[in-house]
């Protein structure tokens, strides 16, 4: 997470989303406010109830700044995961996926998500309350760099270079058959309700309180 109120923006950090590689390039604007760090990856649900008050103790009112955050599309994200737990360091860790195709970490996934590791969904992150007011006002996709590298330019008032940090293996993944295809994009569904969004300009404003269509505790 980086927060820059006095640039007028807080990013959430998305786990697996290019959050290290974003604070690397932003922490010269990192405004940590005091007491306890706020969690790297906090979720937007969390960061209203607990940092918004800390950051109004640095003068900064939650209207004075756009929470935003990166989203990236769905399978690749899990995809990522699987990439992650193939590192030599994790080869005694139960959640080594060395020896998993990825049909096989899919099917993992879909059927035992705890036994993969992966805590919380995406689009669970991002999701608004509207009861509690908690709002995210900008998502940006991933994979359209030259759109956000340029809002968050100008909000800083200089370019924002951003190097590529903490990547993972590059063992491609197997093809998934069609039917367990079809049941990830299913579970996934709340997701490509973000992602479908953020295609045509890489940059979507959601409503206010917004929830992802289909998203359940």
């Amino acid at each position: 997470m980086i927060i820059a109120p006095s640039h007028g923006f807080v990013l959430l950090s998305v786990p697996k989303v290019a959050s290290t590689s974003l604070e690397a390039a932003l922490a010269d604007y990192d405004e940590v406010p005091p007491g306890r760090p706020p969690a790297k990856h906090q979720n937007l649900a969390h960061f209203h109830r607990h940092t918004v008050p800390k950051i109004r103790r640095l003068g900064h009112e939650r209207d004075t700044y756009d929470v935003v955050a990166l989203f990236r599309e769905p399978v690749s994200w899990l995809e990522s995961w699987w990439r992650y737990r193939q590192r030599p360091g994790l080869r005694d860790d139960e959640r080594w996926t060395g020896d998993l195709t990825f049909p096989d970490f899919v099917e993992l996934f879909l059927t035992d998500k705890d036994a993969t590791g992966i805590k919380g969904r995406p689009a669970r992150f991002v999701a608004g309350d509207p009861e509690r007011g908690a709002r995210i006002d900008r998502i940006f996709a991933v994979d359209r760099p030259d759109v956000w590298t340029a809002w968050f330019s100008e909000r800083v008032g200089r370019p924002v270079e951003v190097p590529r940090r903490n990547q993972a293996s590059v063992r491609r993944p197997t093809d998934l058959p069609t039917d367990l295809a079809a049941r990830l994009r299913a579970w996934f569904a709340p997701e490509y309700d973000v992602h479908d969004r953020l295609q045509e300009t890489g940059s979507w404003q959601p409503p206010a309180g917004y929830v992802p269509a289909g998203l359940v505790d």
